[in-house]
């Protein structure tokens, strides 16, 4: 049993449609706040130029992947099919920051969140630690505006966006929280709000 003196790492997932900034949310919070790091992800792409293994991206050849799946290596993993590439999480990467107090933020797809849900009920320092957010998008509209607004698609990718989104928003009520998406600083500041009380959490302290 922990104490309240004691600060409790957190690993704060952020998901939900395309267009409500969960990117910059993540980078927000890790430039405001030195304890919190982003999740390392790993890949089977080929670094880009000035990427560096360990910090980027764990990158890895498909072989090894393959092995790293088999062995359970990842709590989840997913085929991204526009670019052909594969893309998970290290199950050792998050244990070893959670066990040094390292709070961690990431945001990944909602098959991503489920995946990570289903670990929790398996695996006793990821459900003390596990905090879920599904930012939620005024309406389709708004989703379709910030879109156009990016100018870095065409029309049919911005429709397969919308599509998706569609299929998405009904999860909502599958999360700890859901943060209906405002304006950017709106949304920092309840993100923020939630990481330091669920840090407060005498159910997490108590387990």
């Amino acid at each position: 049993m922990g104490s309240p003196d004691q600060e409790l790492a957190l690993l704060l997932i952020l998901a939900g449609p395309t267009g409500t900034g969960k990117s910059t949310l993540c980078s927000r919070m890790t430039d405001k706040y030195t304890r919190i790091q982003r999740v390392i992800t790993s890949t089977t792409r080929p670094p880009r130029e000035g990427e560096i293994d360990g910090v980027d991206y764990f990158f890895f050849s498909n072989e090894v992947f393959d092995q790293m799946i088999e062995e359970g290596a990842f709590y989840e993993y997913a085929q991204v099919h526009s670019h052909n590439h594969r893309y998970g999480t290290l199950k050792a990467e998050i244990q070893e920051k959670l066990s040094q107090n390292q709070d961690l933020i990431m945001n990944i797809d909602v098959q991503g969140v489920a995946a990570f849900q289903r670990e929790a009920e398996k695996d006793a320092l990821l459900n003390q630690r596990l905090v879920t957010v599904f930012l939620m998008p005024p309406s389709l509209d708004e989703i379709e505006r910030r879109l156009i607004d990016r100018g870095k698609e065409d029309r049919a990718a911005i429709d397969h966006r919308l599509e998706s989104a569609q299929k998405e928003m009904p999860l909502w009520d599958q999360y700890d929280f859901c943060l209906i998406s405002g304006t950017k600083e709106e949304d920092f500041s309840r993100l923020e709000s939630i990481w330091k009380a669920e840090k407060l959490r005498v159910a997490r302290l108590t387990e």
